[in-house]
């Protein structure tokens, strides 16, 4: 169930990449970043090591893979660099992030060395930073979206979504497509730009 809901995220953020590309946007980071062998190879091994990866999460790293869509673009009130992102919008957009199997590795080596250090650190368990918050993808300073991985259910909850507490990773991408990718403006539906309503839907998952 989890891939097949993941194979239908895949669609639309490949369909998003390329409509906010088209609009000009100006990503971070890559705007996709597939999975490859060699990161299921090592998705492989993060299960062993770290003894759980939630089923949802488990298929997004494995049927979306990496997806940035945090940047410049004009055309949706949306800014890193060129002006600041409260000047821009009565919102922050929060567009859609998604980690690759990279991040997961480096996130928990990371954690490894932290506990290693300070075995205190350990006591709440492994904490996967999944994404930057609504403030970093703005480039002001914040915090994570996080996924508790002992927490080991079918779809995790995302901690650190503003406005969104309890919100799970299902939710959290469905809400995102609706949004065209940028579910900070289902606050404000009223102020959101024109150009985003050519990118939204209703998600099939």
């Amino acid at each position: 169930m989890a891939f097949a809901t993941m194979q239908r995220v895949a669609r639309h953020v490949d369909r998003l990449a390329e409509q906010l590309t088209a609009l000009g946007l100006v990503p971070v980071m890559p705007v996709r970043e597939p999975a490859t062998a060699e990161d299921l190879r090592d998705l492989d091994l993060l299960h062993a090591e770290i003894g759980s990866v939630p089923p949802a999460l488990d298929a997004c790293f494995r049927q979306v893979g990496g997806a940035w869509f945090a940047g410049d673009c004009a055309a949706l009130s949306e800014f890193y660099s060129a002006r600041s992102q409260y000047s821009a919008a009565p919102i922050l957009p929060d567009p859609l992030v998604l980690p690759t199997v990279q991040h997961l590795r480096e996130s928990w080596d990371d954690y490894q060395d932290a506990v290693e250090d300070d075995p205190e650190v350990g006591e709440d368990g492994f904490f996967f930073d999944f994404a930057p918050d609504e403030l970093h993808k703005a480039n002001i300073s914040g915090a994570a979206h996080e996924i508790e991985m002992a927490q080991y259910v079918a779809d995790p909850v995302i901690h650190g979504v503003t406005g969104r507490s309890g919100i799970t990773l299902v939710e959290y991408l469905r809400v995102s497509i609706a949004w065209g990718g940028m579910p900070g403006w289902s606050f404000k539906p009223d102020q959101a730009p024109a150009a985003l309503a050519a990118l939204r839907v209703h998600p099939d998952f």
